[in-house]
């Protein structure tokens, strides 16, 4: 029995692991926002109908767009655009702009004006305002688009950590994430009222909030991303919901994501605590047992003795 592992052992090494727990290190820093997506630029912004422009065209993930032009600002879609005048083209493929020279054509609806280009599904998409000379410039107009234009995202992931704070999270301890949160204008305006807010929950109870920077102006089409990190508090286990809500251009929008944390190295120790204890009940257990033996050998060793020597007396 006396090979059986004592939990004494474990104590320098819960030490160690409890001073990881304090320790801890650094949290990384937040990267800054970017802003990506298509985009079509023109060589100038004041046409005539039927002059001729030349557009630049960068960004698209489709192999080809359909150039038109619209009016009111296009913010009711196909509608508001000269559909039947509209150009399909190519994109080049060699990771370089695509430059193409297009006549101006008048659409069916008032100004503000713009040229748009977008992929066949209407997924992608990039405006280009400028002012049609001649045309009347009416009241703008919404469309589904426009009532309802963010589209808004939310990824958690274990942030890359040192050796201290793995062992400090693998132990149930506070554990960093790094959260991708991304907002995308679908529509063919831009706004740049949009308010942020996200957190980290668990059963409704607020863990971390994320530091999101104000976006700023998205333009059509265009994806806001950032990456912050956020650290929540120990003891980390089990799910954790993170949520964002994207506020300021239409209904406000919301996004969710869901983590599970296990802390391991927790789980093991709490293993070999129970087992440690299980081997001191089996060691008390069979003590105990060995005692009552030997004790009963002795009584009855001594019980004949006792017996001849009360003859005697």
């Amino acid at each position: 029995m006396n090979s059986l592992v004592s939990p004494l052992r474990w104590v320098p090494l819960l030490a160690l692991l409890v001073s990881c727990v304090v320790l801890g290190a650094a949290a990384g820093a937040d990267a800054q926002p970017t802003t990506s997506g298509p985009t079509v630029t023109m060589a100038d912004t004041e046409l005539a109908p039927d002059e001729r422009v030349v557009l630049t065209i960068d960004g698209f993930q489709a192999a080809s767009v359909t150039i038109t032009v619209c009016g009111n600002e296009a913010r009711r879609g196909s509608a508001d655009c000269n559909m039947v005048a509209g150009r399909g083209l190519r994109l080049d493929d060699d990771g370089t702009p695509t430059v193409v020279q297009v006549p101006i054509e008048v659409p069916p609806v008032g100004c503000p004006c713009v040229v748009r280009v977008s992929s066949r599904l209407n997924d992608e998409i990039a405006v280009a305002p400028f002012t049609l000379v001649g045309h009347p410039v009416e009241p703008l107009t919404d469309g589904p688009a426009t009532s309802d234009p963010l589209v808004v995202s939310i990824v958690a992931r274990p942030a890359p950590l040192g050796a201290l704070e793995r062992a400090r999270t693998s132990l149930g301890g506070p554990a960093r994430y790094e959260v991708t949160v991304t907002v995308r204008n679908r529509s063919t305006a831009p706004y740049s009222h949009v308010s942020l807010a996200g957190a980290a929950v668990r059963s409704n109870d607020l863990l971390a909030t994320l530091a999101l920077d104000d976006p700023g102006v998205i333009g059509a089409g265009q994806t806001w991303k950032q990456v912050v990190s956020a650290e929540v508090p120990g003891p980390s286990l089990g799910e954790i919901e993170w949520r964002v809500t994207a506020s300021g251009a239409g209904p406000a929008v919301t996004a969710s994501d869901v983590t599970r944390q296990r802390p391991l190295l927790l789980i093991v120790l709490v293993g070999l605590l129970i087992i440690d204890l299980f081997v001191l009940a089996v060691r008390f257990l069979l003590r105990r047992h060995v005692r009552r033996e030997r004790l009963g050998v002795a009584r009855r060793g001594r019980g004949p003795l006792n017996s001849w020597n009360g003859r005697l007396g």
